[in-house]
């Protein structure tokens, strides 16, 4: 699912599949919210998206820690191998740990411009730490690892 697509009511019930609950939902805000910037390939609001000591690991050797560290890695992508790229994703599974933290696990990946399927290549498994912050849902942590036959992503 493309972010171009993620208003329309019909795509964001496929989206959230299971998880239907006011709560689920909410968490399930922060991968939205990080397609739509990715979708706009805006480094300052994926980084936006993280907490301020958020971590981003990659396939790669890639551990970006804050939103600085973030902001600049998605700059240099953006303006990269990633220019006019996308990403799209579903949440497979979502457990809270506490009412402010919660772990989402997605199967997704990159769609390079004009894509609108994952290349086996680019398809990954990603685990998402979020956490609730003055009443809104952040990213504290992200890791992603190639997902199925073919899937060789590294940054």
């Amino acid at each position: 699912m493309s972010a171009d697509t993620m208003s329309a009511p019909a795509d964001l019930d496929a989206y959230y599949g299971t998880f239907t609950s006011d709560r689920e939902k909410e968490a399930l805000s922060v991968p939205l919210r990080l397609v739509a910037a990715w979708a706009r390939n805006d480094a300052n609001a994926v980084a936006e998206v993280f907490t301020e000591e958020g971590v981003l690991i990659l396939p790669g050797d890639v551990l970006k820690r804050g939103r600085d560290e973030v902001r600049s890695f998605m700059a240099a992508a953006f303006a990269g191998p990633f220019k006019g790229s996308g990403i799209t994703g579903r949440p497979v599974d979502l457990r809270f740990v506490t009412d402010r933290v919660a772990v989402i696990r997605t199967h997704g990946g990159i769609l390079p411009e004009g894509e609108t399927e994952i290349a086996p290549e680019l398809a990954v498994h990603s685990t998402w730490l979020v956490v609730k912050t003055d009443g809104q849902w952040q990213l504290a942590s992200y890791q992603n690892s190639p997902r199925g036959e073919g899937a060789t992503l590294r940054w």
